[in-house]
């Protein structure tokens, strides 16, 4: 994946700079209530749902701060990522048992689009696994930032 096509599912209405939550429940309901705000999802109670029976499967805290809740429907229409920040940290039962600090929700339809899903899943990873990019993630504060990194990969 190219990393204009990574920006490219990044919105600005979807980011949270300012995470209030600081468990892991009211966390994942404070962004799924984002996402229902912005209209990008009508059922915030069938999304909480789906990400809590996808954490019951093991916490998507992989560790050195970073999360990535995620999960595929039906009732998703179109792939949408958020991304949160939380300067505080959030208990998400990461595996590292540290706080974390930075989200990447992806939600993606279960009838199409597995290969993009899996490929941003995956860009993703391997951004938050290159320390410096991760650094520049706990540190960033804007949209026009966030894309600046996530834009300065490669691929």
């Amino acid at each position: 994946m190219e990393a204009n096509e990574l920006v490219s599912f990044f919105e600005e209405d979807l980011c949270l700079f300012h995470l209030r939550s600081r468990k892991k429940t009211s966390a994942l309901q404070e962004m799924v209530r984002h996402l229902a705000l912005a209209r990008r999802i009508s059922d915030e109670r069938f999304i909480m749902e789906m990400l809590k029976n996808r954490e019951s499967l093991g916490s998507t805290g992989l560790g050195n701060g970073v999360a990535f809740p995620h999960g595929k429907s039906l009732a998703i229409k179109r792939l949408t990522v958020l991304f949160a920040k939380s300067s505080s940290g959030v208990d998400f039962d990461s595996l590292d048992g540290k706080p974390t600090r930075i989200f990447f929700l992806i939600l993606a339809p279960s009838d199409r689009g597995a290969e993009t899903y899996l490929s941003l899943l995956s860009n993703l990873i391997g951004i938050v696994q290159n320390q410096s990019l991760l650094k520049k993630l706990h540190d960033v504060k804007d949209f026009p930032s966030l894309i600046e990194i996530l834009g300065g990969i490669e691929s």
